[in-house]
């Protein structure tokens, strides 16, 4: 089915609508997530009315509208834990969380991120000697992100003693994956008497208050230092810390997984990332090669790969206007291969950025707009670093079968690396 796409303003009668009715549609995307939007948007087009209420956005023009105008026409009406958010446009809620998230972007300054760099430079090279003396990484995610949750706690607490908080925010993310992870929304008075969200209440309570203790214990430094003489009181600096925490406890691990599962399979740009690596001493600007390689990955794995607003009055969607209350689900790892600007998009090419720059809305593996995820460039420098000291020590080779995991943060399964000494 082709779809034509004009500029003229076009409503939800006009909007193509899934062939499915609700309980077959749910069905389908709990049994294969990431293909059923694929082929859902590929036989569309870029706006899709999945059932009543719930629109499928994947074309880079309508995602970069989404996200540009959220917290506007578009906002977030639901929390970590999927219940209803009074953070909504116009209220003092919102205007406090964008108020914490400036302060704590502007605190992350390039000197702030070059330091860490140097601190994540040894730690991951102790991970390399692991590496090189069991000549294999059969948990990938267990592995990197034993490194990535102790970083982000270091750069969260700086000289504290952070050694907990690993710990309880892995806790609070495996209570928190039945939820996310679920296809079904459950009703509200459903939810209170539910085992699951008694488990995370408590768990999420038990992290407020490691990262309280934390944050007041003995020590200086880290982004908590930033986000006190920004003026915040205690409690906007815990829900700054907690979102942080949970973002970067697997996320980067994941990017890093992916980084090198790739180069892995293609073994002449990991030998061309490798070069670049060997080139590459903390604290000196990126070679571009290390940076292909993160946005390429970031491109074909995005992580945090689907993201979901609200309709609020008047929202443009490209040619569609959508109605109000309507549920809009943006799966970034579809975007990334049906935008138009990537030739061979399911190929895994690191020379593409060399001289491209997607247009907006065809490259958000971080989210775009006022809610772009607050920890990118963090994150990006982690995982430059991490590929890059493991690639000067080691070479890498896929053992399995890939297959991936998308029930909550985007991970490869199904396969280890091989690791082999230079």
């Amino acid at each position: 089915m082709t779809v034509d796409v004009s500029k003229t303003t076009r409503n939800i009668d006009e909007i193509p609508a899934l062939d499915l009715d609700r309980a077959d549609a749910v069905h389908s995307y709990k049994n294969d997530r990431l293909g059923f939007f694929y082929e859902t948007a590929r036989r569309y087009g870029p706006v899709v009315r999945l059932w009543p209420g719930a629109i499928l956005v994947t074309g880079p023009e309508e995602v970069h509208a989404v996200l540009r105008n959220t917290n506007r026409t578009y906002f977030l009406d639901r929390d970590l834990r999927r219940r209803r958010s009074t953070a909504t446009p116009g209220s003092a809620q919102l205007d406090a969380w964008m108020s914490t998230r400036r302060t704590a972007i502007v605190g992350m300054t390039a000197e702030m991120l070059e330091d860490h760099a140097r601190w994540l430079t040894g730690t991951a090279g102790k991970l390399s000697e692991r590496l090189r003396r069991r000549r294999r990484v059969d948990d990938l995610m267990a592995t990197f992100a034993e490194v990535t949750s102790a970083s982000v706690a270091r750069f969260c607490f700086g000289t504290r003693d952070a050694s907990a908080v690993p710990e309880t925010a892995q806790a609070m993310l495996e209570a928190l994956f039945p939820i996310i992870a679920s296809p079904y929304e459950f009703p509200a008075w459903v939810k209170p008497i539910q085992q699951r969200e008694w488990r995370a209440s408590r768990r999420l309570k038990r992290m407020h208050a490691t990262l309280l203790s934390t944050a007041k214990s003995d020590g200086e430094g880290g982004l908590v230092d930033v986000l006190y003489r920004g003026g915040l009181d205690d409690a906007a600096v815990v829900d700054a810390l907690t979102s942080i925490l949970l973002a970067a406890h697997g996320i980067p691990a994941a990017a890093t997984a992916w980084a090198l599962v790739e180069l892995a399979r293609h073994q002449e740009q990991q030998e061309t990332a490798r070069a670049a690596a060997d080139r590459w001493r903390s604290g000196e600007p990126e070679p571009p090669e290390l940076g292909w390689a993160v946005d390429e990955t970031l491109r074909l794995w995005p992580a945090s790969w689907v993201v979901e607003r609200v309709v609020g009055e008047g929202a443009a969607c490209g040619s569609w206007t959508l109605p109000p209350g309507s549920r809009v689900v943006i799966p970034f790892w579809v975007t990334h291969r049906v935008a138009g600007c990537y030739p061979e998009p399911e190929r895994f090419d690191l020379h593409r950025w060399e001289h491209f720059s997607p247009p907006p809305g065809a490259y958000v593996p971080f989210g775009a707009g006022p809610r772009r995820c607050l920890g990118a460039r963090f994150a990006r420098t982690e995982v430059i670093t991490m590929i890059a000291v493991l690639l000067q020590r080691l070479r890498f080779r896929v053992d399995g079968d890939v297959r991936t995991d998308a029930r909550a943060t985007l991970t490869p399964i199904g396969c280890e690396l091989l690791v082999d000494p230079r």
